[in-house]
């Protein structure tokens, strides 16, 4: 009787909920790269939009805002146009509080903050949408980390129809500061635009393993509290240790790629593995190459490099890797991104020392919309 008398009130707060926000009236409505945003706040003094698509946006692309205005019906509305296909994220500012669009369920989250999501449709984000059949499968896990004091957590992307019989390669992700073993699937759209490319054939069925580097965390944010009593990234980043990522890639090397190699059919060659690492991520993978060479053959850096310059340093940092060779080198920095000196000082050590690269430029900013772009890119390079 309990379990009927909630259904009951559900549904007929559901009802009155679509009574008083008729069709698509309070959704973000896309149509033709146009999209609205309307909210209910009747006490308001004012409403602001906040958008990665809205004037002022830093290179993050975040911080861009406008004005919102009460429309005929007293709901606060805004129109964006113009807007190219893509993903896209916002949150509104209701008298200078920070609110979640309450109709939209599309979340994602970026700097351990949740954010509204939509799509405007076209062939420019026809990767980024859900994939029909066939389509990958992302799994998560929790590993022994004895560097960090517990168990962490991770995802796994397998492609589609994954066969145990056949040994797959793999590339193992290292995200930026700030973000977690989830940001690739939220904000990257990485399962859609695997699952699109595979599919295709533009990309070689791969497994990928998205790792938290996050100095502080056992888990995202939003899954598990930080480590009792543990810094801040940004304080980390201030020591050497914390700097070079040494912890993160004794974790990776000791724990996670052995637990991907016990659980997972794939290839325990060196060739058959691949890293890539975004902004600090990519500080980590240097010193993960300089240290671990022999483990990687695929190497790819996205709004990252080498923030020292000096000769000495940048060719004794590749030297191991030189001397192992590699299959893969690929570098992506947008013309405004502010990594775009270090990814410079990288290919100018590369250049010194003989050793080619790829190098790739989004156009963009040390932001998502670009390392979207970076991964359609890379992924049709790489285990061929």
């Amino acid at each position: 009787m309990k379990k009927a008398l909630l259904t009951l009130t559900a549904l007929l707060s559901l009802t009155l909920l679509r009574a008083q926000y008729p069709g698509s009236q309070y959704l973000p409505l896309v149509e033709d790269g146009s999209v609205t945003f309307r909210l209910q706040a009747d006490k308001a003094s004012g409403v602001q939009l906040f958008g990665d698509f809205l004037p002022g946006v830093n290179e993050y692309r975040l911080g861009g805002h406008v004005e919102m205005t009460r429309n005929a019906d007293g709901l606060w509305e805004y129109t964006a146009r113009g807007l190219a296909p893509d993903f896209y994220y916002y949150y509104f500012e209701v008298d200078g509080v920070r609110v979640l669009d309450p109709h939209n369920l599309k979340l994602v989250c970026n700097y351990s903050e949740f954010y509204n999501s939509f799509l405007v449709p076209g062939e420019g984000s026809r990767r980024l949408e859900q994939a029909g059949a066939p389509a990958g499968t992302l799994v998560t896990h929790w590993y022994d980390s004895p560097e960090y004091g517990g168990q962490r957590r991770l995802n796994v992307w397998l492609p589609a129809a994954y066969d145990a019989s056949r040994r797959y390669p793999v590339l193992y992700m290292i995200p930026g500061g700030g973000d977690d073993e989830d940001t690739w699937t939220d904000m990257g759209r990485l399962p859609q635009i695997l699952s699109h490319m595979c599919a295709s054939g533009e990309a070689v069925p791969m497994i990928v393993v998205l790792v938290n580097a996050m100095p502080n965390q056992w888990a995202a944010p939003h899954i598990l509290d930080p480590i009792p009593g543990a810094k801040s990234h940004f304080e980390l980043m201030r020591t050497p240790q914390g700097a070079s990522g040494g912890e993160f890639c004794n974790d990776l090397v000791r724990n996670v790629i052995p637990f991907i190699e016990q659980h997972y059919s794939v290839r325990g060659d060196r060739d058959g593995r691949a890293v890539c690492g975004v902004s600090m991520g990519g500080v980590y993978e240097l010193y993960l190459l300089e240290h671990r060479s022999d483990l990687f053959s695929h190497v790819a850096f996205m709004g990252s490099g080498m923030m020292d310059a000096a000769p000495d340093a940048a060719d004794a940092a590749l030297r191991p890797l030189k001397a192992t060779g590699y299959s893969l080198m690929w570098i992506g920095a947008g013309s405004e991104d502010m990594a775009l000196s270090s990814a410079r000082n990288l290919m100018a050590a590369l250049d010194r020392n003989h050793m080619p690269y790829t190098y790739y430029d989004s156009g963009d900013g040390h932001n998502w919309r670009s390392w979207r772009r970076d991964l359609q890119q890379l992924l049709p390079l790489l285990f061929r």
